[in-house]
C-alpha cells in the first residue's frame, strides 16, 4: 500500500483527522516528509544517513511537533529529487487586505499604500 493511500484511509476518519491536526501543528509537512521516506522504502536511519542526519532527526521531522527549517527542506527535496514549493497565498477576504492598507495608510507610508492596494485589487 502506498502512503498517500495510508494517509487517506487515516485522515478519512473525522475524529482522527481532528485529533492529528491540533496535536500536530506541522503535521502536513511531517506526513510530507514521511511519505517521501517511505516511497523510497527506507528507514528512519537510511532516510537520516540520505540526508546526513541521524534518525532522531528524521524521526522529529515526522513527528510533527518541530517545524523543519526552510535549509532542511531544501536537504530533503534535493535527497529525494522532490520538488519543494513554498507559497504564501492571498486572503481570501479582501476585508483583510483593507485593514493592511489602513494600517500602511496610517504609518505614513503612501509607498507601501499603493503596493498594498494594488495587491488587494488583483484579489
Amino acid at each position: 500500500m502506498r502512503w498517500e493511500e495510508i494517509r487517506q484511509e487515516w485522515f478519512a476518519d473525522q475524529e482522527f483527522s481532528e485529533a492529528f491536526e491540533r496535536d500536530y501543528p506541522y503535521h502536513e509537512l511531517s506526513l510530507e516528509i514521511g511519505g517521501l521516506r517511505a516511497d523510497l522504502g527506507m528507514t528512519q536511519t537510511e532516510f537520516g544517513r540520505l540526508l546526513g542526519a541521524p534518525q532522531s532527526t528524521v524521526a522529529r521531522l515526522e513527528s510533527g511537533r518541530q517545524a523543519p527549517s526552510v535549509a532542511t527542506l531544501t536537504r530533503i527535496a534535493r535527497a529525494t529529487g522532490a520538488e519543494l514549493v513554498i507559497e504564501f497565498r492571498r486572503p481570501k477576504h479582501k476585508r483583510r487586505a483593507k485593514q493592511r492598507i489602513a494600517a500602511a495608510s496610517s504609518a505614513g507610508d503612501s509607498g507601501s499604500t499603493e503596493r498594498v492596494a494594488a495587491f488587494a485589487s488583483d484579489d
